[in-house]
């Protein structure tokens, strides 16, 4: 079904696909994080325990985990706003 306004042309059903891409890929993602960041905690506090130099970034509180986050949270913000204008 297709609206038209002075502004632009407003297709409901490319919307309505959009949005279940989105939720399903974002709900993908953060299972993925979910399964995968806990194991390389793990394994980084591991490395950090024989006293690799620089081991302490892969430790469970290591920067390298929180700058994993920070990307992830980007990436979802990016691919919403990125679908929003494409749309």
């Amino acid at each position: 079904m297709m609206f038209k306004t002075k502004r632009a042309n407003f297709n409901i059903e490319k919307n309505i696909n959009w949005m279940i891409f989105m939720i399903v890929g974002f709900v993908v993602i953060f299972k993925l994080a979910a399964v995968l960041i806990p194991e390389g905690q793990t394994a980084g506090t591991t490395l950090n325990a024989t006293g690799v130099p620089l081991g302490s970034f892969f430790a469970s509180d290591g920067i390298v985990w929180l700058l994993v986050m920070v990307a992830i949270v980007l990436l979802v913000v990016k691919t919403s706003i990125g679908g929003a204008k494409q749309r």
